[in-house]
Parts: C-alpha cells; sequence; structure tokens
C-alpha cells in the first residue's frame, strides 16, 4: 500500500467527511450510506475506484461487513467490470453478499475471489450463482480450502455455464472425484477457453477421467495442470488425448511426476497434433533421454505447430544442444532447459558403433520409412548387380552407407526373416510380404497399447528402435541434408 493510500484510509473525520461528500457519482454515495447502515469504517481506496473500471482489492481485510457494503453500491454501478477480491478475508457469508450483487449487476466480467475462506458451503453458493450467470466471463476460486467432494457442485458450472471463458480453480484438494467430475463437465462444455486446475492431487483414475472429457471438448485451448500427479497413468491418457483434441494450444505439465517413460507415452500424442504451441514439462524427471527425444521430434517434422518448450530444471548435455541449433536452423522454436551436463562424446567419430538387435526388420523398415522409399526404390538403391535379388551383402552395405550397420548376428537374423523360400537371396515379393507383414506388427503393437497399459512395454521396445534409427539418419550427411 502506497503513502497516499495510508492517509486515504485513516481515520481523521475531516478527511473522511471531505472525500466521501464532494461526488456526484451515484454508487459512491450508496456506498457511504451503506457503510453508516451497516456499521462500516468506509474505505477512501475502494470508494475512488468505484468510478474506475477495476476494483482492486486484493489483500485489503475487507472482511464480511466491508464485502457487504461495496456489493450494495455496485449492485447498479455500470462502470466497474473488474473486481479483485483475493485475500480479503471473507467468509461465506461475505461471498453471500457478493454473489447477490453478481445477480443484479451487468457490467463485471471478471472477479477474483481467490485466497479467502469459503470452504463448501461457499462452493456451493458459487455453484448456484455462476451455472446460470451470463455475465461474468473469469472466475478465479483458487486457494478457498475445497475438498475433492465440492467438485460435484463445481462441476455443474462448467457443465451450464454457456458464458464463462475463463476458470481457475488451483491451490484447492481436488482429486480423482474431482478429476472425473471435471471430465465428465469438460465434455458438455462449449465455452470454457481457459483452464487452471494446477495445484491440486489430480492423479491416477482422476487424471484419467479427465483426459477423457477432454477427448470430446472442443473448446478449451489453455489447460494448467501443474502440480499435481498425473504420472505414467495419466500421460498415457493424455497421449491419446492430443492425438484426437483439436483445440488446445498451451499444455502445463510442469511438476507431475513424470518420469522418462511417462513422457515417451505422452510424445506419442503429442508428435500427431497439430494444434498444440506450448508446452511445459519442466520440473519432472524426463531425463536428457527425454528432452533429445522431443527435439527428435520436432527435427522429423512432426510437432508441427510447437513453438514454445518449456523444460526448465531438466538437465541437457552437449548432444542435446548441438541438436537444439540445428532444429532452430530449421524452424523456430523457444526452448528453456535447465544445467547443461557436460561429458565426453559418445559418438565415435566416422567410425559408427554397428547395431546389435534381435528385431533388424524394423530397422530395415524404419530406414525406408524415414527416408520416405518405396520398397521398390529401396531394391533398385541396395541391388548392385542388378540381379533383382538381394543376397546378404548387399544389405549389410546399404544400412552401412546410411550410418545404420548391423552386426553380424543382426544380420543372420535379418536374412532368416526375409529370405523365406531359403535360397540364400531376398526378392521383391518376399520383401513385400515382410513389410505387409511389419505394417500390422506395428498397428496391433499400437492399438493394444493405447487400450491397455500393460501392454506398452511391448510397443515401448518397438518405439525406442523407431526412435534410434530417426535419430541416426537426421544426424548422417548421406541424409541429404545440408550442415
Amino acid at each position: 500500500m502506497t503513502e497516499e493510500d495510508k492517509i486515504l484510509d485513516s481515520d481523521d473525520e475531516d478527511d473522511q467527511k471531505r472525500d466521501f461528500t464532494a461526488t456526484n457519482d451515484a454508487s459512491q454515495r450508496i456506498y457511504t450510506k451503506a457503510c453508516v447502515l451497516f456499521k462500516v469504517t468506509p474505505s477512501t481506496f475502494l470508494y475512488r475506484h468505484l468510478t474506475t473500471m477495476k476494483v482492486p482489492l486484493q489483500n485489503h481485510a475487507i472482511g464480511d461487513a466491508g464485502a457487504k457494503a461495496m456489493a450494495t453500491a455496485l449492485v447498479e454501478n455500470k462502470k466497474v467490470q473488474i473486481v479483485d477480491l483475493s485475500s480479503t478475508g471473507i467468509t461465506a457469508v461475505g461471498l453471500g453478499y457478493i454473489l447477490e450483487m453478481l445477480e443484479e449487476n451487468t457490467s463485471i466480467t471478471d472477479i477474483n475471489l481467490s485466497s479467502n475462506f469459503f470452504n463448501s458451503t461457499g462452493a456451493k453458493q458459487i455453484s448456484d450463482a455462476f451455472t446460470y450467470n451470463q455475465t461474468v466471463k473469469k472466475l478465479n476460486i483458487s486457494g478457498n480450502e475445497f475438498k475433492d467432494e465440492d467438485s460435484r457442485c463445481l462441476a455443474e458450472i462448467i457443465e451450464e455455464n454457456i458464458t464463462l471463458q475463463v476458470l481457475i480453480i488451483s491451490r484447492n484438494a481436488f482429486g480423482e472425484t474431482a478429476g472425473t467430475n471435471f471430465g465428465k463437465a469438460l465434455e458438455h462444455n462449449t465455452t470454457l477457453i481457459h483452464f487452471d486446475i494446477s495445484w491440486n492431487h489430480l492423479r491416477q483414475q482422476g487424471a484419467i477421467e479427465l483426459c477423457h472429457g477432454l477427448q470430446n471438448n472442443n473448446t478449451l485451448e489453455v489447460l494448467n495442470l501443474s502440480w499435481n500427479g498425473f504420472g505414467l497413468e495419466g500421460c498415457h491418457e493424455m497421449g491419446k488425448t492430443l492425438k484426437i483434441n483439436r483445440s488446445l494450444t498451451d499444455l502445463d505439465l510442469s511438476s507431475n511426476r513424470v518420469n522418462y517413460d511417462a513422457f515417451k507415452l505422452l510424445l506419442r500424442g503429442l508428435v500427431k497434433n497439430k494444434t498444440l504451441k506450448t508446452i511445459k514439462i519442466g520440473f519432472n524427471p524426463i531425463t536428457t533421454d527425454g528432452a533429445m527425444s522431443i527435439l527428435r521430434a520436432v527435427l522429423d517434422d512432426r510437432c508441427k505447430s510447437l513453438t514454445t518448450l518449456d523444460m526448465s530444471d531438466v538437465s541437457v548435455d552437449n548432444d542435446f544442444v548441438t541438436l537444439l541449433k540445428k532444429v532452430q536452423h530449421i524452424r523456430p522454436l523457444h526452448i528453456t532447459h535447465g544445467n547443461l551436463l557436460r561429458h565426453d562424446d559418445l559418438r565415435k567419430g566416422d567410425n559408427p558403433v554397428v547395431l546389435d538387435t534381435d528385431d533388424p526388420v524394423t530397422i530395415l523398415f524404419e530406414c525406408v520409412k524415414t527416408k520416405n522409399l518405396r520398397l521398390i526404390d529401396l531394391m533398385k538403391n541396395l541391388d548392385k548387380d542388378n540381379s533383382d535379388t538381394l543376397s546378404r551383402e548387399e544389405l549389410n552395405r546399404g544400412l552401412s552407407e546410411i550410418d545404420v550397420p548391423l552386426s553380424r548376428r543382426s544380420l543372420d537374423i535379418l536374412m532368416e526373416k526375409l529370405d523365406m523360400n531359403k535360397d540364400g537371396q531376398v526378392d521383391f515379393m518376399e520383401l513385400m510380404t515382410k513389410y505387409k507383414e511389419h505394417v500390422r506388427r506395428v498397428t496391433k503393437l499400437q492399438r493394444e497399447a493405447d487400450v491397455d497399459l500393460k501392454h506398452y512395454k511391448h510397443f515401448d521396445k518397438l518405439e525406442q528402435l523407431r526412435e534410434m534409427v530417426r535419430l541416426r539418419l537426421s544426424l548422417t550427411p548421406a541424409a541429404g541434408q545440408s550442415h
């Protein structure tokens, strides 16, 4: 509070009399009379703001009686549009006066009621008042000691209100029940653009049900879920949501117990999404591998709309910095990250480490996919002797030329899988047959992983191979990109 405000709020009777009588404004006159009637010491700070667009009373301890006098003055006020009553010491009693005023007032569109003492009684009052309110567009009721069960009545606002665009309900005690209730309500909402439910306890089934609601919501653009407990289950469902949702542009999942495995589940949906511009995933243990994986996705022209990536407190390494420069050379991307970890370069110069894998078929066909080749093109590129068949040596040489060399064991497995008639050569029909089997296998694994999280480990093994191929090809000059 400034010195001027301290003077204005003093108890000097002459100053009070001069300030509260020299006015032609109806709201100020009503406020003066209301203070006398309700035996409230008037606030010159509030008195003067009754003629402005905003009444900023945050941290002014007006209490319930002060709220009653203010509400009386605002009933017919046409100038005030924004009212900030955060941390003003109001209980459910004072809230009642404010809500009665909002039934009559037609100019207030933004009201902040956060950090007061409404509890469950206040939650029911707010629900009754805002379910059908057609004036207020922004409502902040954070930090009011609402419990999980209070979400049932507050969800009615989301489901029924047709005017509210911004709803902030952070710093309460909402848990699994709230996630379910809010998720179902979001399915029916058609006006909410910004929803902040940060600093609560959404996790497990609550996180899953909230994501279910988002899959059927077409208007929400900004969603703040930071400081909850989404973990593996929530990220699995959010990944599926991002594949479907076409309205979210800003998603905050900071501090949500998201480890590398959970982040990979989230990334599966993120790479398919075409609207998300900002994702905040900082203060999570996603590791340098997680940080690298999203950069690879961006480099491969996935995550097409992403412009801002916040990975605050996530450590990165020199490989990340190198890849980031390459990404930013191609497209604008603003990134925030944690400390830079310095270590020896693990790449072996011009002698890349051979790959020893039990699934070399995936390696081969992911190379085809990443390089946008047709199978007939693959045959022509690898068939050096123009025999219309591929030998073991031709397969080995072709993969080595693009920096994806296989070990002898993996080459043996590859030939065994592809050479269906066991003549020591692979022809085009054999290659086509195995490619179709590979596509069906990938589709089946992904479908099973989407249905039940217990199947994810099988798809994850496949996804790790695919990511490895994409990374190696993106960093190889032979891939046809300039450096």
